[in-house]
């Protein structure tokens, strides 16, 4: 995060990937895998720095993350993705190994609607404005909470001075979402609000792929570990993407990785 294109934060992170995977199996720290698939957060072929495994692979492939979520929740099905953490976008195909469409992801500055950081955001914002007005609100007791403190003054005012980082802004979002569990008005507004995005984003997918009379719709991310969460998700994608069919996800993104790898080695 903030790091140049050449920075070794990635490749640092897979290799600690490696390690504990090769550990897990019991295998030698200097084991070759006959086919490796990593899925990198914001990676885009031609615009991002690509780590080099070569040394640690026969076949290597390098994806944008939401193509190990896509493999793991739908199984090698087609479908669409939606996937919500830190930020969200949503990626879909027609049929299996047909080609993909993304929409969203566009990172916390310029999109990323839906996701913890705007939640947080638009919480903490919804708050300032009704202290502006002079009105008292959950949102802002819930915050001086979560953050150590009596002002949200404070909490603006470290956020821009890098005291509070995305990941720690990213956080709140959960309280919001049990705030809004727990019947607050303004939390309810935030989180209707952004599972409509997410719901609009998969409409957005699906406009952009051939026509189906029902499209495999499933989810993956932090955000969707909240129940409430993810059925308020439910209601309104039946509203936005009527011929959806929403489903479980069968995997993990990290399953996704292995199945992916399974077919590299395969091919």
């Amino acid at each position: 995060m903030g790091e140049p294109r050449d920075s070794n934060r990635q490749r640092a992170a897979l290799e600690a990937a490696l390690r504990a995977a090769l550990d897990g199996a019991g295998l030698e720290p200097q084991t070759r895998f006959a086919a490796l698939v990593a899925g990198i957060s914001g990676f885009d072929g031609g615009t991002s720095a690509v780590p080099d495994l070569a040394d640690r692979a026969e076949r290597v492939k390098i994806a944008h993350d939401t193509a190990i979520a896509h493999e793991g929740a739908l199984d090698g099905a087609a479908g669409i993705v939606v996937i919500a953490g830190t930020g969200s976008v949503a990626l879909g195909n027609a049929e299996p190994g047909g080609r993909f469409v993304r929409g969203g992801g566009w990172g916390y500055f310029f999109g990323d609607e839906g996701g913890a950081i705007w939640i947080a955001r638009n919480a903490l914002r919804l708050a300032m404005l009704r202290e502006d007005r002079g009105e008292a609100g959950a949102l802002a007791a819930r915050a001086y909470t979560f953050y150590g403190t009596n002002s949200l003054r404070a909490i603006q005012h470290a956020f821009a001075h890098g005291e509070i980082s995305r990941p720690a802004l990213a956080a709140f979002a959960s309280d919001v979402l049990a705030l809004a569990t727990e019947g607050d008005g303004d939390a309810e507004r935030v989180r209707d609000a952004a599972a409509t995005e997410l719901a609009q984003l998969s409409a957005l997918v699906d406009r952009g792929l051939r026509p189906a009379p029902a499209r495999l719709v499933s989810y993956a991310g932090g955000l969707f570990r909240d129940g409430a969460f993810t059925d308020v998700f439910a209601n309104m994608l039946a509203d936005a993407l009527p011929h959806a069919d929403l489903v479980a996800p069968a995997h993990d993104p990290a399953l996704g990785a292995l199945a992916l790898a399974r077919k590299l080695g395969a091919a």
